[in-house]
């Protein structure tokens, strides 16, 4: 079988993962719109949803830009527009039950493009590996919310040394182009977590924000983000975000507003996704 013929088998079953995903990603939509009470979608909050979806969708190219940058320094010429339009293309697939979909079609159709297969899956285990090490320094924000004599001092404090390690460890290792591959992962996850904060304050009446709560509530979402993700078989974490969620934030919120916080976020990053979903189709 010549490379040509290779590559038209590898992209057609790469583009089959990602129609099996926006199928899936639909029924996940109108799974989640049916849990949200009908009095709930006024104008303001269906405005608010479409916005932050928006910013999702924008940030997932931080993702593809830091997917692109493991790819360079594996060695794989791989352009801007290209990497975004793989990345966007295959990343739905998460919603596929198995959560492993998004890492096969995202080889896949690399690989139909031309590119090592020994490459990408190299860069998705890098991935991986950076987003969890990322992922976890965000626990020292989280920690005022489990002990309250654990304050926001000592917990921004510790994410700073942590931090600070890493991209020490990265250094000494000669890895510092993976140091800004971090920062992307730092930035995504934060305004993840900013989105995750900016629903709940919509939907929780008579709340008066401090300071001090704001990166704790963003370091609860980053953590149960992360436990969805290392989670075998939980299609983009659904069940284990929403149970950690409400665990942690349960003694400071009533458990519907939890509830209906957590649910219209997953509404939010669905669409989100698909926007990015969009865009990277309309990439040639």
């Amino acid at each position: 079988m010549n490379k040509s013929i290779l590559r038209k088998i590898l992209n057609y079953i790469g583009s089959i993962i990602a129609l099996l995903s926006v199928i899936f990603v639909l029924h996940r939509i109108a799974e989640y719109w049916k849990q949200v009470p009908d009095d709930t979608f006024t104008l303001n909050l269906l405005l608010l949803i479409l916005v932050l979806a928006s910013v999702y969708g924008t940030a997932n190219t931080i993702l593809a830009s830091a997917w692109r940058m493991l790819m360079l320094g594996l060695h794989q010429s791989i352009s801007h527009r290209v990497a975004t339009r793989i990345y966007g293309l295959t990343q739905l697939a998460k919603y596929v039950p198995g959560n492993i979909f998004q890492f096969a079609g995202r080889q896949l159709l690399t690989m139909s493009y031309g590119f090592s297969g020994k490459a990408v899956a190299k860069s998705t285990v890098l991935e991986l590996l950076l987003l969890i090490v990322t992922g976890t320094t965000f626990i020292f924000w989280m920690l005022p919310l489990l002990y309250p004599w654990f304050n926001f001092f000592y917990g921004f404090t510790l994410f700073v040394v942590a931090t600070m390690v890493v991209a020490l460890g990265l250094e000494l290792h000669g890895r510092r182009s993976l140091i800004n591959v971090v920062t992307k992962y730092f930035l995504f996850l934060f305004i993840s977590g900013g989105i995750f904060f900016c629903v709940l304050y919509s939907v929780v009446d008579n709340w008066t924000v401090t300071p001090t709560l704001i990166l704790p509530l963003i370091g609860a979402y980053v953590i149960s983000w992360l436990a969805g993700l290392v989670t075998p078989g939980s299609p983009a974490g659904v069940g284990i975000r929403e149970f950690i969620l409400l665990l942690l934030l349960k003694p400071f919120f009533a458990e519907m507003d939890i509830i209906l916080a957590v649910v219209l976020s997953r509404v939010v990053t669905i669409i989100g996704d698909c926007f990015f979903y969009l865009f990277s189709l309309s990439l040639r």
